[in-house]
């Protein structure tokens, strides 16, 4: 298969632009879940604490990511075009945007976490370590925004291979730092879950300084100024906004259905709520390749938009379909196979093990809808069709995704598999419907740049 493209009179390798974005999605799992992991040898009751603090945390990173997304995006298309001012007003917008939101959403977040977790119905046993996660975790929230802008700044500039290395020091410092403060080794306290939180935000820090001198070293003439906002670009912020605001919604659509739907889970008991925590840290494995291929094609596609190469754009979009999808689909059948010695690693518990295995075999179908949407979802983004996808996801995701839950999972207690059943669903109705969207080919008459 040759990976080799041209657009805007650019060579790219898809493969040279995926395999770095590939390790860097493995170890972002592998930060986002080691607290899980390494303190699912401590209790499970502080899994199920972080696992519900996450959840909050995860949401409100998508709201920079809003920023970051369209970021992305328009840089990939004023790149296309060669359009240098613009690129350099976005650099600072994107960074000003991210740091308010992140202050503003940090402040509220502090003084409204009790009233979350009673809303949320977390454990009563796990609230104590929960709120500690949270409070701690929230500190660090405006160097998660930097960190994430600075990054869809490299990848715009296909720096793949500099975001990779950094991620890797970052998930080393997370290693280091949780193993002190968890455990309690030499002069630091046993902290548990606080210690995980700790790490968490000692490992933000880091990534943000990592990605920011990254930028600044490996582009060419990058400047962040206020003079860059002198006079105010009206349109280019109108457009970050419409591009943002959905291309940013769908995925926050996502996430708040999710947290709607763990309260579900809540109400099933601690040993549910773990299991379902497992089971979203083994999902990811299989989605991570469909995933990273998505990004490089996206940032090409957005290259080809932006300078009219309608065609190119297209054959991109089905060749990632066609040659990636079955490698996830393979990844979740394997995973569901060996799903009992998988869940066995991090719990004793027969419960879990038990019903993880069968949430697994669901999962292997979920991933099916999952490959599709992954991809036309950020590649209708890349091209400007940004309202569609957040009006199909918040219909789909809310009516079938929480509706049915509900129905599935507690109504007709089916529990936890009731539940992914109808992630199940909610996955492959809207797979169905893009895949329509992108054949009809309205995109290609999208105002871009």
């Amino acid at each position: 298969m040759n990976n080799r493209i041209t657009a805007a009179g650019r060579q790219f390798s898809l493969f040279q632009m995926t395999w770095p974005v590939f390790i860097e999605l493995l170890l972002q799992m592998l930060v986002g879940n080691i607290d899980q992991i390494m303190l699912s040898q401590y209790n499970d009751t502080a899994v199920a604490a972080v696992g519900n603090a996450n959840q909050i945390i995860t949401t409100l990173i998508l709201s920079f990511n809003v920023i970051s997304l369209a970021a992305t995006i328009m840089l990939s298309q004023y790149l296309g075009a060669q359009e240098t001012k613009k690129v350099e007003q976005i650099y600072t917008l994107a960074v000003g945007l991210n740091l308010v939101i992140s202050l503003v959403l940090s402040a509220v977040l502090l003084v409204s976490a009790d009233a979350l977790f009673g809303l949320m119905q977390v454990p009563l046993e796990a609230r104590a370590e929960a709120k500690s996660y949270l409070v701690i975790t929230t500190l660090s929230l405006p160097c998660q925004a930097l960190m994430l802008t600075f990054s869809a700044f490299l990848r715009a500039h296909a720096r793949m291979l500099v975001i990779m290395c950094s991620t890797g020091l970052i998930n080393l410092v997370n290693i280091v730092g949780n193993v002190a403060f968890i455990y309690g080794i030499g002069p630091f306290p046993r902290l548990g879950a606080a210690g995980a939180a700790v790490s968490t935000s000692i490992c933000r820090t880091a990534g943000m300084f990592l990605l920011m001198m990254a930028f600044f070293r490996t582009v060419p003439g990058a400047k962040i100024s206020l003079a860059h906002l002198r006079p105010f670009p009206k349109e280019v912020f109108r457009r970050f906004l419409y591009i943002g605001l959905p291309s940013g919604g769908e995925g926050l659509s996502y996430n708040l259905s999710q947290s709607i739907s763990l309260i579900f889970v809540n109400m099933m008991g601690t040993y549910a709520v773990t299991t379902r925590m497992y089971v979203g840290m083994f999902a990811q494995v299989c989605y991570m390749l469909i995933n990273a291929v998505s990004q490089s094609a996206a940032i090409v596609i957005g290259y080809c938009i932006g300078a009219k190469e309608f065609d190119q754009a297209d054959r991109q979009n089905w060749r990632v379909l066609k040659n990636f999808t079955p490698v996830s689909m393979i990844l979740a059948v394997l995973l569901a196979l060996f799903a009992e010695p998988l869940f066995g690693i991090f719990s004793s518990d027969p419960q879990v093990i038990a019903l993880g295995r069968q949430v697994m075999w669901v999962d292997v179908l979920l991933e099916l809808g999952r490959c599709f949407n992954i991809v036309l979802v950020r590649n209708l983004q890349a091209v400007g069709d940004v309202a569609f996808p957040v009006a199909v996801g918040i219909c789909s995701q809310w009516l079938i995704g929480v509706g049915a839950a509900y129905l599935l999972g507690v109504w007709g207690g089916l529990g936890l598999v009731g539940i992914w059943i109808a992630f199940m669903l909610d996955e492959n109705l809207r797979a169905v419907i893009f895949v329509f969207r992108w054949k009809k080919g309205r995109w290609r008459s999208i105002k871009t740049v």
